[in-house]
């Protein structure tokens, strides 16, 4: 009977735990994507002070290596603090801003841009930040 009870308080302990766990799990990998766009917006600072333009990827969708690369300076693209592949719940891009390309920026540079951070798993879950610091979805 010791034994049942005990199997049982465990069951409820577990019941309680496991979903309280999972969103602690999910609050930070959020927090980190939140921090890692704030890391990019720093970095853009940078960028734009040394070349006058600000560093944008060339494409959407998984561009967390071009940044790791070509913006954070990791020297090789998966080595850097984004973490690559789909052991990271988020991918990185940065795309142009609303005024486009113009002045001395050519190529992948802009004027302005605007910093993602997309869920893999919820595509609706995406964070972003601009060069005037405006983050949306925080």
């Amino acid at each position: 009977m010791e034994l049942l009870v005990t199997i049982a308080i465990i069951a409820i302990l577990a019941a309680i735990g496991t979903p309280i766990y999972t969103n602690n799990i999910r609050v930070a990998k959020n927090a980190e994507a939140q921090n890692t766009l704030k890391t990019i917006f720093l970095m853009q600072k940078n960028y734009f002070a040394e070349n006058y333009c600000y560093y944008i990827t060339p494409g959407s969708g998984d561009q967390s290596t071009s940044v790791n690369q070509y913006l954070l300076g990791s020297t090789t693209p998966a080595s850097g603090p984004i973490v690559v592949g789909a052991s990271n719940d988020f991918f990185f891009y940065i795309s142009p801003g609303t005024v486009g390309s113009s002045g001395s920026c050519t190529g992948v540079n802009s004027n302005d841009y605007v910093a993602y951070a997309q869920s893999r798993s919820d595509s609706s879950l995406t964070y972003s930040i601009n060069q005037q610091n405006v983050k949306t979805g925080f």
